[in-house]
């Protein structure tokens, strides 16, 4: 039986994790997190089983030495383009506050649905993509529970996988997930990152997880993050993918995914068939939103 870790030893490890990025010297405007916010991630329990590609002057509002900084902009219209359309949240927002450990989406720990996924048995052998991996949890959860699964797990922020590696050597699991700094955006094979589409340009992984990246963007940049999924994942191979839904009425966060919504980006006439949907969360600190939002978990399929 797959065992978790107590809350105590998860809390104990992002303290770790936060205490070697800081002392990183690029990583410098974090460096004075104050100890109350390192105490505050011992909230964080266990519940079952580089900057470089943004401009982040619009979000100098976020003091992102402040836990309740950060979660009070994030839960308020502020974090969205567009808040009254269902506008997705703003890349530099996100780039900034991604990797401190204290987003609220940065749970310490993986995801429950990954978690069930991985009890059910289903979705994760062959190359596995982790596409917006953030810290690094769920790719970490599933190469140890998924021994005979390959995971490559890809951000675009650099100190994200910077607090991944930090997570991996804790664990002892250095080397064992591939670590990623890439666009998923980016069109042109040739750009991409030569590790990230292994040999063959088409079709280089079985499974690509989708936890909470394709809610964060606007029409123009899914239709190219679509378009870059449908290139990496092989014929007949799984997209798994967990948004927040439209049934989450609180302000702030993501954008939401309604059904129709999703049916209309994937569909047989665009390549893919969605094979399941069901109702879902996406866990959250247990400071932000009572720690968990509503959101729908989707099992689509490459044809």
């Amino acid at each position: 039986m797959l065992q978790s870790k107590p809350g105590g030893a998860l809390a104990q490890e992002a303290v770790e994790c936060i205490a070697a990025i800081r002392e990183q010297p690029r990583f410098a405007p974090f460096a004075d997190v104050s100890e109350d916010v390192l105490r505050s991630i011992s909230s964080v329990g266990e519940e079952s089983c580089d900057d470089i590609f943004f401009d982040v002057a619009a979000s100098d509002l976020i003091d992102t030495k402040s836990i309740d900084s950060v979660h009070s902009f994030i839960s308020s219209h502020q974090h969205n383009s567009a808040p009254q359309a269902g506008g997705a949240p703003k890349r530099q927002v996100l780039a900034r506050v991604a990797g401190t450990g204290l987003a609220p989406w940065e749970i310490h720990r993986p995801q429950q649905f990954v978690r069930d996924l991985v009890l059910r048995g289903r979705c994760f052998s062959g190359r596995v993509l982790d596409a917006g991996c953030g810290i690094g949890d769920n790719a970490l959860f599933i190469q140890k529970a998924c021994p005979q699964a390959h995971v490559t797990a890809v951000d675009v922020v650099p100190r994200c996988l910077e607090f991944a590696a930090a997570k991996a050597k804790l664990r002892g699991m250095c080397g064992k997930v591939q670590m990623l700094a890439a666009d998923l955006l980016e069109l042109d094979p040739a750009r991409q990152h030569q590790a990230l589409c292994g040999p063959d340009a088409d079709g280089a992984y079985d499974c690509v997880l989708d936890s909470s990246t394709f809610h964060c963007f606007g029409d123009a940049d899914r239709e190219r993050y679509v378009a870059v999924l449908g290139r990496l994942l092989r014929r007949g191979g799984l997209l798994v993918m967990n948004c927040m839904s439209e049934e989450e009425g609180r302000p702030g966060g993501p954008r939401r995914i309604t059904v129709p919504d999703l049916l209309s980006v994937f569909n047989r006439q665009s390549g893919w068939e969605v094979e399941v949907i069901e109702d879902s969360i996406i866990e959250l600190h247990p400071t932000f939103w009572g720690g968990k939002a509503l959101a729908r978990l989707f099992t689509i399929r490459k044809l």
